[in-house]
């Protein structure tokens, strides 16, 4: 038995290891840039949010995800800045008859910046990632824009090796390597990605490491770089004046591991609730919901119910999301992606 269990620990342990260049959370929607850099600055105000992950809850060692990021954008307080962020009036076209000189190009650009970081437990193996991020947002049509976004991260993996027991710890090389170096590696990524997005739609594609340069390594296997690709998109449909169903999804694909791939909707009301369900392909069942407080705050749960015989062993997972909406000038909700 006790064999039994060391052997489940370090397949469990490998799996998780080759799987965590890219970050899985069910509130994906949320922490937008850190999936996507093109997202960086796409609301209207600066955005600071917190969120807590605590994956396969039951499990000793199990994940837990930790996010912080600050987004906002920049862009001049044209009369054209002042239409888009304006409150909804009875004459939508009012706003339009007001005089004014025809808006240039580069007045109607904004540009995103921001700064996120992800920090990562996984039994013995922790990562932290801290991504500075930059997106222009480039009108493409009256109502739609093009978003092209960057960023570059710092990226810190390491094994806690006071965490791993081995039977015979002499006689392992793949153990005796990470002794020796001590399990540690600095890369620098460069993360691309695209976004275009109109008030009713989106479609997003990113790359995570495209580029890898190596500060330190112990120049292990699990340290070579593999690029990952991610796909989100999503609809908003008017269902009556105050209800809104948003569905979305996102594809998720790396060379190391399964691709990944969730489906789901969301019904947002008043602009200030939402609830909704997904699925995802790792036999996963997600309910989540949410709220907006006086036009400052914001508060998401999910839980994660596993459909299968895990979740005999397993109480699901537990996501929470808190933001801070600052310097919001509209009463619409943010975009629930």
């Amino acid at each position: 038995m006790k064999k039994c269990l060391i052997f489940i620990s370090l397949v469990f342990s490998s799996t998780l290891l080759f799987a965590q260049d890219n970050f899985y959370f069910s509130q994906y929607f949320q922490v937008g840039p850190v999936l996507n850099p093109a997202m960086t600055g796409v609301d209207n105000f600066l955005d600071i949010k917190l969120n807590y992950r605590n994956q396969w809850s039951g499990f000793s060692g199990a994940p837990s995800s930790n996010y912080f990021g600050i987004n906002g954008y920049l862009q001049k307080e044209t009369q054209e800045a002042y239409k888009q962020y304006s409150l909804r009036t009875s004459d939508p076209q009012y706003l339009d008859k007001l005089p004014g000189k025809e808006i240039s190009l580069g007045e109607r650009i904004r540009h995103g910046i921001g700064g996120v970081v992800v920090y990562d437990i996984q039994g013995p193996y922790e990562q932290i990632n801290g991504n500075i991020n930059y997106a222009m947002h480039l009108p493409v049509g009256k109502k739609v824009k093009l978003s092209i976004g960057i960023a570059a991260s710092i990226v810190n993996q390491r094994i806690n090796l006071e965490k791993i027991t081995l039977k015979d710890p002499d006689n392992d090389q793949f153990y005796q390597s990470l002794l020796a170096n001590g399990g540690k590696n600095t890369y620098i990524d460069i993360n691309p990605g695209m976004l275009f997005y109109g008030d009713h739609f989106y479609l997003s594609y990113s790359i995570q490491s495209a580029l890898r340069f190596a500060i330190s390594t112990d120049d292990l296997d699990y340290g070579k770089n593999e690029t990952g690709q991610i796909i989100m998109a999503g609809l908003s449909i008017n269902l009556s004046s105050t209800v809104r169903l948003l569905p979305s999804g996102l594809y998720n694909f790396n060379q190391r591991y399964d691709n990944v791939w969730e489906g789901g909707a969301k019904l947002l009301i008043s602009e200030k609730i939402w609830a909704g369900m997904s699925y995802r392909s790792t036999s996963t069942m997600i309910f989540m919901a949410g709220i907006y407080i006086n036009n400052l705050f914001n508060l998401g749960y999910s839980y994660d119910y596993q459909v299968s015989e895990l979740n005999n062993y397993s109480n699901g997972s537990h996501e929470i999301t808190l933001g801070l909406m600052l310097f919001k000038k509209d009463l619409k909700a943010p975009f629930l992606w």
